[in-house]
């Protein structure tokens, strides 16, 4: 993008786009957004402008474009600090075009085309790492191959996108059918599709499963994309969807000495209406009551979405082995595991929600200033 025309039109500046869009930008909060190094620190990206020491009336000397038109130029009037601000900048402030979010919405058709990714090549090579989130960005869900049958190697995976999220249940995990910890992840039976950590302020972001060793029947992991599930009931019913949207549930996890409870709806949408967070697990559901009214549409709608999940029309499925491995967005997928008999062994781990959108914006290069 670059810029066709600027002036200064009273107290803001008026830009001409090369599409023909015309922005006013206040010169208040172009001021408030300068770049110079006496306004933002290049090394923090932190401001270092007095935005509540800046005069209201706040004036320009010059306005001008430069380099083609890809940077506007202001020197002040008040203390002859020259600004300078991208088109590209400008533009996605001003303008917010039509877009499609992220994420691609699937059902039992991804079952034989989940992303598949080589664990040596990704943590090797930074560029292979960059299209395994953006794989988890676009489907909630991504395997691996060729993982080494060690914890040395979940670690490492895991410290891919950051610090490895410590819980009640450590930070990596070293799990098998032990009953070690008061959840039904520790025993051999069957666990129908949820989310993990409902009953947690912040639930996990990522979620990493890794085979280490299995030697018994079933055991098959089984994912549904809640996204699809929500977009259904959209559709389809959406005195429910409100429902869900607006109706925080409970949730509690109890064992000796901790008591965690956490409150969240089952879907969560963004500011421009697109999903962004699937709450829902019915075995840490915690007590609650609603209105006569309130409680039968909760009941429905909570009904329905379990309905849904359970269709195997929504659901892939697959059985770990050793050197396997799967990462999965818990912000949306819902996992759930058959259950088996015989020794299943797992490592894995959590890496926060907001540690895998800082790596995949920091592999993009993309900052505030440069989206």
């Amino acid at each position: 993008m670059y810029i066709k025309q600027c002036e200064c039109a009273g107290d803001a500046v008026s830009i001409t786009f090369a599409d023909n869009q015309t922005q006013q930008f206040s010169l208040f909060w172009l001021r408030d957004h300068s770049t110079d190094k006496t306004s933002l620190n290049p090394s923090t990206m932190q401001r270092d402008v007095d935005t509540f020491s800046l005069p209201p009336s706040t004036a320009a000397t010059r306005v001008s474009a430069s380099d083609d038109g890809a940077v506007l130029r202001i020197l002040w009037t008040d203390d002859d600090i020259v600004s300078e601000y991208r088109a590209d900048f400008l533009y996605q402030m001003a303008v917010t075009p039509a877009s499609k979010p992220a994420y691609r919405l699937w059902a039992s058709e991804l079952q034989n085309d989940v992303p598949d990714f080589d664990y040596q090549q990704v943590v090797d090579s930074e560029a292979s790492f960059l299209a395994v989130l953006e794989a988890i960005e676009a489907y909630g869900v991504v395997t691996f191959s060729g993982m080494p049958s060690d914890m040395q190697a979940t670690k490492k995976l895991l410290e891919q996108v950051g610090y490895i999220r410590e819980t009640v249940f450590g930070g990596l995990w070293d799990f098998s059918n032990n009953q070690a910890h008061s959840d039904s992840a520790y025993t051999s039976v069957g666990i129908g599709l949820h989310t993990d950590g409902t009953y947690t302020i912040d639930p996990p972001g990522l979620q990493l499963l890794h085979c280490l060793a299995f030697d018994g029947e079933g055991g098959f992991n089984q994912f549904a994309d809640g996204f699809k599930i929500a977009q259904v009931i959209k559709d389809e019913d959406p005195s429910a969807y409100q429902t869900l949207t607006q109706v925080k549930v409970p949730a509690h996890y109890i064992e000796p000495g901790i008591q965690l409870r956490g409150q969240h709806p089952v879907i969560t949408e963004n500011s421009a209406g697109d999903f962004e967070q699937i709450c829902f697990n019915n075995y840490d559901r915690s007590p609650f009551m609603l209105s006569d009214e309130q409680q039968k549409a909760f009941y429905h709608a909570y009904g329905l979405f379990q309905k849904l999940l359970n269709d195997p029309a929504f659901q892939i499925n697959f059985q770990l082995q050793p050197g396997r491995a799967v990462w999965f967005d818990n912000w949306r997928a819902l996992h759930a595991r058959t259950g088996f008999s015989g020794f299943r062994h797992l490592a894995g781990g959590y890496t926060n929600r907001e540690d895998y959108i800082s790596k995949l914006l920091t592999l993009r290069g993309q900052t505030p200033w440069h989206n």
